[in-house]
């Protein structure tokens, strides 16, 4: 059982010594992750105020909230909820040097019987017996909860105690149904799914509330106390002085800002909050679950490491001048590198995989991130040999097909996952080179030229539309889903920002997938897109429509700034876009208002807030504005492929890459994983020859068939001999053109 993926807001306390976050979602608090950020352990603690004779006020859902940061960057919040029943301000923050969470709240009601409430109920972990709850016998009552390995101990002014099964005899129900008196107590409840709940001693005025969390019961009470007695002063000022201690954000890009740097230093917040305190540089991609009211199972959640996030996340960091964040980041992936060269799709904060898809964009951004670092001086060993070369193994290995494109759902030949494939072997190369490592360097290039030469082949129509995906590398698409996915080649510095084919396919993503909003333009992902709400509002569930994503808003702006147009408008719709607490969503609503479900045209839908890659996205933004450059162009690639004469590179076949045409005029490198040679032949048999394959040091041999020799319309074919015997199967090549 999760909350709503709509969050307002996201903290925690830096450092190591306090191993919980916490997130608020309709003005009160919602999930609490310890000791992991994996791990969800408080599901929420929200406030009921009631009177006799008439049902509870749900302050979550009958309230109206405003929420504040402490200060600038540090990510304490002031919430102002009222009603007019009352008026309740609450403030959350967590004590950098224990595992416990401060309420600090000011009750005052209209009227002189409405009472205060509070109720919590743990994280029910699917496949679990539930959780356990009681009240402890102590002077005032103490709330207690057991989830698992983890105790949660609730201390504050408490009148009385209760604690029941959530939504079925908890203290709302109570409430409800003994006209807004709490009539049953209890002390105890479980297994299930448990709430505990208590009446606020205090009438009217200021009262604290303190959690604990720890693995055993005496420990969340001690430490649940010992934050009580601090109190919320001190344990503020100490938050605030953690947050201040580290880097400050660059003051160049509060400069190009529209709102005086308020969402750079929020940024820059939730990324670091991101980080897990056990498991350094595992940075996740939102501390939610996608429209987590329906999320029963576990498996559509996002507080998990994904490369692809990670590594945009760790560029931004870099960008923004915290390099030992970004350089924790690239450890935390070397750690996770399979044997094989690639990662997994994504993965819990141990390690162990979640969806186990490859995508080949999660295998290419770590070593565009390794040339980042480098770039900036601050890597302190060489990434070749143990991480980038075996990546780069994989990519060369299983390329340019990818199972999955950046977006989860379909697999092929991506434009995007091809421009980083593209750029990260010209990477690699780059330190094959510096590594002596020659010949591997020269394979490493060929192949991506290969890749490079045939993007627009593979990937757009005869048209010059480029497509999301396509699935023959034979044949040129006719049709295909319109996407931006393209602009991935301007990034890197395959194709220059004006490239006719890149405006042309510009104008069809802006007549299919642009949205105008209140705060500005944003892009759907791409024609026929189900991931979002449906019409109506209802969730997704596996169907929906796929919504505006403030991604796409800024991979557009910079492609803007690249033109030479001006990207401040564009700064300020991404600005416009984040939420109340200055979170950035996965996805904004382009539908009408739907009040009771929470969507407001332009504004979060239900999806996640925030999205880590989002707020990197915008805070790259700045960064390009400010420095008037692209920090993602990779140079050598550049210089390669938009600078230099054109290249006619050899075709390049592999066993995951069995192409059967070749344009005229081009040679044939045949990649074998193994030693061996290739017998071909261009008269059907009659005649053969021989070409030895040439070891590239990179576990796989190529041998070249002079196939530029061959008229259009022809054909020749091959087969291989290793040392083990023949490969047990011939291979056909025809020569594209001759009147086919």
């Amino acid at each position: 059982m999760w909350g709503p993926g709509r969050k307002m807001a996201f903290g925690a306390a830096p450092g190591p010594r306090s191993k919980l976050w916490y997130t608020l979602a309709d003005g009160t608090l919602s999930e609490v992750f310890f000791p992991t950020l994996d791990r969800v352990a408080l599901h929420e603690l929200r406030f009921f105020a009631s009177a006799s004779g008439a049902p509870p006020v749900d302050d979550a859902g009958d309230g109206q909230h405003r929420v504040t940061w402490l200060a600038p960057g540090v990510p304490a919040f002031t919430v102002d909820s009222t009603h007019h029943e009352y008026r309740l301000t609450k403030e959350f923050f967590s004590d950098p040097d224990e595992n416990a969470l401060l309420i600090a709240a000011t009750f005052t009601p209209e009227l002189p019987d409405v009472r205060l409430y509070m109720q919590a109920s743990a994280h029910w972990q699917p496949g679990s017996e539930g959780n356990f709850g009681q009240v402890l016998d102590t002077h005032p009552p103490a709330l207690l909860l057991r989830q698992q390995d983890v105790w949660i101990c609730i201390v504050g002014p408490f009148a009385k105690a209760t604690v029941g099964y959530y939504r079925s005899s908890d203290l709302q129900i109570d409430l409800h149904d003994g006209d807004g008196y709490l009539t049953y107590t209890y002390e105890r409840a479980g297994p299930g799914n448990v709430a505990v709940g208590a009446e606020i001693g205090i009438r009217a005025g200021s009262f604290q509330i303190a959690i604990g969390f720890a693995h055993t019961r005496s420990d969340a009470e001690e430490v649940a106390r010992t934050a009580l007695q601090k109190g919320s002063g001190n344990v503020r000022h100490a938050f605030e002085r953690a947050w201040r201690s580290l880097p400050d954000l660059p003051p160049a890009l509060t400069k190009v800002s529209g709102d005086e740097g308020m969402l750079a230093q929020a940024s820059l917040a939730v990324l670091r909050c991101l980080e897990d305190k056990s498991h350094a540089g595992a940075f996740v991609a939102s501390p939610a679950a996608p429209w987590g009211e329906s999320n029963h199972n576990g498996n559509q959640v996002y507080h998990l490491v994904w490369p692809r996030d990670l590594c945009r996340i760790a560029t931004a960091l870099l960008d923004a001048g915290d390099t030992a964040a970004a350089l924790r980041a690239f450890r935390h992936l070397q750690s996770r590198q399979r044997a094989d060269g690639a990662w997994f799709q994504n993965w819990f904060m141990d390690g162990t995989p979640h969806w186990t898809s490859t995508e080949l964009d999660q295998v290419a951004l770590p070593i565009l991130l390794a040339w980042r670092l480098g770039v900036a001086g601050c890597l302190d060993h060489d990434p070749y040999p143990v991480m980038v070369r075996p990546a780069a193994q994989f990519i060369i290995r299983e390329g340019p097909l990818t199972q999955l494109d950046r977006w989860e759902d379909l697999g092929g030949l991506s434009p995007s996952t091809l421009a980083a494939c593209i750029a990260a072997l010209i990477v690699a190369a780059e330190f094959a080179h510096e590594a002596g490592e020659h010949v591997a360097a020269s394979h490493l290039r060929t192949v991506a030229d290969y890749w490079n030469d045939r993007v627009e082949t593979w990937c757009s129509t005869p048209a010059g539309q480029y497509v999301r995906l396509a699935g023959d590398p034979d044949h040129r698409p006719t049709t295909g889903a319109i996407a931006p996915e393209f602009l991935e080649l301007v990034r890197y510095g395959l194709r220059k920002p004006k490239d006719e084919r890149i405006l042309r396919s510009l104008q069809s993503v802006d007549s299919a997938l642009k949205v105008s909003l209140p705060a500005g333009p944003s892009w759907r992902r791409y024609i026929g897109d189900l991931y979002g709400e449906h019409d109506d509002g209802s969730t997704w569930d596996g169907s929906g429509r796929g919504r505006p994503w403030p991604v796409l808003t800024g991979e557009r702006a910079r492609h803007f700034f690249s033109m030479g147009l001006p990207a401040a408008e564009m700064v300020r719709t991404l600005e416009g876009f984040a939420g109340p607490g200055s979170m950035l969503p996965e996805q904004v609503w382009d539908g009408p208002d739907i009040p009771s479900r929470g969507l407001y045209f332009g504004k979060a839908t239900g999806s996640v807030s925030p999205l880590g890659w989002a707020h990197a996205e915008y805070l790259e933004l700045l960064v390009t504005i400010a420095l008037a450059g692209f920090p993602d162009i990779v140079m050598p690639a550049r210089r390669r492929y938009t600078e230099g004469p054109q290249q006619a590179p050899p075709f390049v076949w592999s066993h995951k890459h069995q192409i059967s045409r070749i344009t005229p005029g081009r040679r044939l490198r045949v990649q074998l994983p193994r030693p061996g040679a290739v017998h071909y032949t261009f008269d059907d048999w009659k005649t053969f020859s021989e070409a030895e394959a040439i070891d590239t040091t990179l576990g796989v041999w190529v041998a070249e068939i002079p196939s530029h020799k061959l008229a259009p319309g022809s054909k020749l074919a091959w087969t291989a001999h290793y040392v083990t015997g023949w490969e047990g199967k011939n291979f056909e090549m025809t020569i594209e053109g001759g009147g086919e």
